[in-house]
């Protein structure tokens, strides 16, 4: 009886073919199609056939991250272009939630996509790596790997951009594409040697090609990238050279490498827990309305700023939550030093232009809002804080025109259709006016502060009756208003 010239299993006698020196196990792993036995050695046609490969873990991990873009979609999130809540419902990875008490995120992100482009292109390129990897490394061997990797990604997202929502199977795809250079380069795999260059050249221009885009296309996170691929080389470099070993030997191996994976994996957690726990303290009071909350992540946030004077993350968040504190002048002096760091921070110039705002420096607020609606024409805050700054400067034509921008990008906004109603009232534009208000109270029918502005559009166009009951309504909302609150009180 013959054996295996790999592994030196001895051949079953049924064995025949064009790599019949090869036994079922080295065969299937190196992509060969299994033999065909003497039962049934010429089906149908009269000629052996090839059975086709196919790569149920590939198929399942796509299926998997196709049906939660599904979900997502069907519950109301953006097709193109979701937003972060509606990818932290969904589990992304950020900072102040990740780091805080919900570690699962750095898994679950793995799974979640920004929009129909984003989720195509990772599919595609995980359907061409994912079938290639799960026939070199076997099934469960390539989810560990493609598991481990994206865990890595997510780790490095973490360590770099704490504060920044991530999401996507880019950094799991990296990883194999890491694994199978390096185990291409070290296993001796029975494939001929000019498919196995071809297959090296394809994967490192993959890997090359990509990092420079990733690198020169403002919000892609090349650091998700670079933390799969780091962690897929390495695991490669491990697994590869036992490849073709008997398969006791070689499954030995490989728990010890992911073992020690694992452990590797829990260490970089922890070091990015003690590098980045600063945005935990902020993100636990960051929707707190309690004083003493943002009191202590104002407390943490300078204790981190002071021994990193320059962590643009620790000073962004400081600065808010000043904001949030309405201590203005702290707020506005630590926001300016991250546009020190850096000038093109577009939360930093926002908050920057609302307390400019809110202060009454409309002219510095104005310059503000105007240059991030040039550069984001699609945020409506932006376009209605443009509308408030010319509005508090007395241009009121241009105010009603950033405003209908505003309502143009969100047409749900009740404050938007009020604050155009209140700038066409100051330009005598009294049916206008009148139309933006109620549209404004239909939205929101329960605003006192929008019947009170509809009273007055009323009283000036000579309409007594209707503001007398606009009038009425605000003073009925308002005392309803007021039993809520007291009902409220412990």
């Amino acid at each position: 009886m013959a054996n295996c010239t790999r592994c030196g299993r001895e051949l079953p006698d049924c064995s025949f073919g064009e790599a019949s020196q090869l036994c079922p196990e080295c065969r299937q792993m190196a992509g060969a199609p299994l033999p065909v036995t003497s039962a049934d050695p010429h089906p149908a046609g009269g000629a052996p056939q090839r059975v086709p490969y196919r790569p149920p873990f590939t198929v399942a991990i796509v299926g998997v991250n196709v049906l939660v873009f599904a979900a997502m979609v069907a519950t109301g999130a953006s097709l193109l272009a979701p937003t972060n809540s509606q990818l932290l419902k969904w589990g992304a990875d950020f900072g102040p939630l990740s780091l805080d008490g919900q570690p699962w995120r750095i898994l679950t992100s793995n799974y979640v996509h920004i929009g129909i482009f984003h989720i195509f292109f990772n599919m595609w390129c995980l359907w061409d790596l994912g079938r290639m990897s799960e026939k070199i490394f076997g099934g469960w061997t390539y989810l560990l790997i493609y598991t481990a990797c994206g865990i890595a990604g997510s780790l490095a997202s973490l360590w770099l951009h704490p504060m920044v929502a991530g999401a996507g199977a880019s950094g799991a795809i990296f990883g194999l594409a890491g694994a199978l250079i390096t185990t291409l380069y070290l296993g001796k795999l029975p494939y001929p040697g000019q498919a196995l260059r071809g297959m090296m050249r394809s994967l490192l221009t993959f890997a090359g090609y990509n990092l420079l885009f990733g690198a020169a296309i403002p919000g892609i996170d090349n650091s998700a990238h670079i933390g799969g691929l780091l962690m897929g080389l390495a695991l490669g470099a491990l697994l590869g050279p036992h490849r073709t070993e008997v398969p006791e030997r070689r499954q030995a191996q490989e728990r010890v490498v992911f073992i020690a994976a694992a452990f590797l994996l829990v260490g970089m957690g922890t070091l990015v827990k003690r590098q980045n726990g600063y945005v935990a303290v902020f993100g636990g009071s960051s929707q707190a309305s309690d004083p003493a909350q943002i009191d202590r992540a104002i407390a943490e946030l300078q204790s981190t700023v002071a021994r990193k004077p320059n962590n643009k993350a620790a000073l962004s968040l400081l600065g808010n939550a000043y904001l949030r504190k309405k201590d203005y002048p702290h707020a506005e002096s630590t926001l300016k030093r991250v546009l020190e760091l850096d000038p093109s921070d577009l939360p930093a110039k926002y908050n920057l232009g609302l307390i400019y705002g809110t202060t009454g420096r409309d002219e510095q607020a104005r310059q503000i809002f105007a240059e991030l609606t040039e550069q984001d024409p699609n945020d409506d805050d932006s376009w209605a804080l443009l509308g408030s700054a010319l509005d508090g400067l007395g241009r009121e034509p241009e105010a009603v025109e950033a405003y209908r921008k505003a309502i143009a990008l969100n047409p749900k906004n009740a404050e938007r259709y009020r604050q155009l109603g209140r700038a066409q009232l100051k330009l005598k534009q009294m049916d206008a006016a009148i139309a933006s208000l109620q549209q404004a109270a239909q939205i929101d029918p329960t605003s006192a502060e929008t019947q009170i502005s509809l009273g007055q559009a009323y009283a000036q166009a000579g309409k007594a009756s209707a503001a007398a009951a606009a009038f009425r309504r605000a003073g009925e909302l308002s005392k309803g208003a007021g039993r809520r609150a007291a009902a409220s009180q412990p």
